[in-house]
């Protein structure tokens, strides 16, 4: 069987006989003639004239030069269908079977690998006393240059940062709603941001909730510690007008009784209210 030089051997190369560097210098003086002309009314035929001269002519060499080129390239054409049908298709399809084989032999030796690996991740996450994560999480990419030992050390890594962020929820306050939401995306800064500002908003708002709250019940003593004052202001006024006798040297002390009922505070406020008055009561 000859070798490759060989088997493709051009026999003549093609002969081009051409007079361009001639013809260029006819064409720079016809141009520079042409671009040098005035064009003006009594002008203009000539220039229109000379400009459809030169175009004919380009025209004229543009087709000599494409049927050069199709003389020129239809033998390789020809030989390049040849080739390709009796080559590189030949060579293209053996070497996408071969692909094909090994491909298959390098995917199963990644899938066991993987099998491997994920085997190994579930054992160490179990002495690690862990049982919310699984394996895609770690997110471990399974090459074929990947050595057993550079795996399990990608595995354990994942795992002991679990540990960690775990240890580091439990020192916190609200853990348990910390570690809820730590599991939906195992980032232990996010969740303990979000569930302190979560608590944060519950507390002031809690806060304005307590805070409106007394608010209304301090308004609602101030406005039954006027009723009863303004209640006790009207009974002593109408005392005062009727028109004492005549034998009476003092003011007559009279008794008042009645029931209150309200809370602790509004009854503290009354108290003190009688107190400040001089009032006698029981």
């Amino acid at each position: 069987m000859p070798n490759n030089q060989e088997l493709i051997v051009i026999k003549q190369l093609p002969i081009i006989e051409e007079q361009l560097k001639t013809l260029s210098e006819e064409i720079d003086k016809k141009v520079t003639d042409a671009t040098a002309l005035v064009c003006t009314e009594e002008t203009i035929k000539q220039v229109k004239t000379t400009r459809a001269d030169l175009n004919k002519q380009f025209a004229e060499l543009e087709e000599k030069r494409k049927f050069v080129k199709n003389q020129v390239m239809n033998p390789y054409q020809k030989f390049e269908e040849i080739y390709k049908e009796c080559v590189s298709d030949k060579f293209k399809k053996a070497d996408q079977d071969l692909k094909k084989k090994i491909d298959a032999v390098e995917n199963e030796v990644k899938q066991n690998k993987e099998k491997e690996l994920k085997e190994y991740f579930d054992e160490y996450k179990t002495f690690k006393n862990i049982d919310f994560i699984n394996f895609e999480q770690a997110n471990i990419k399974v090459g074929l240059s990947d050595s057993k030992l550079s795996l399990h050390k990608q595995a354990q890594t994942f795992v002991d940062k679990v540990v960690d962020d775990l240890n580091l929820i439990n020192t916190q306050d609200h853990k348990a709603e910390i570690l809820v939401e730590y599991k939906q995306n195992l980032n232990v800064s996010q969740a303990i941001t979000m569930v302190t500002n979560r608590f944060k908003a519950i507390e002031e708002e809690k806060k304005k909730q307590l805070e409106k709250a007394q608010g209304a019940e301090e308004e609602n003593i101030r406005k039954q510690t006027e009723a009863t004052k303004q209640a006790l202001d009207n009974f002593k006024t109408s005392e005062v007008l009727q028109a004492p006798k005549a034998e009476q040297m003092a003011e007559e002390i009279l008794i008042l009784k009645f029931m209150v009922r309200g809370t602790r505070t509004k009854l503290k406020a009354l108290k003190e209210f009688l107190e400040n008055g001089g009032y006698d009561y029981e």
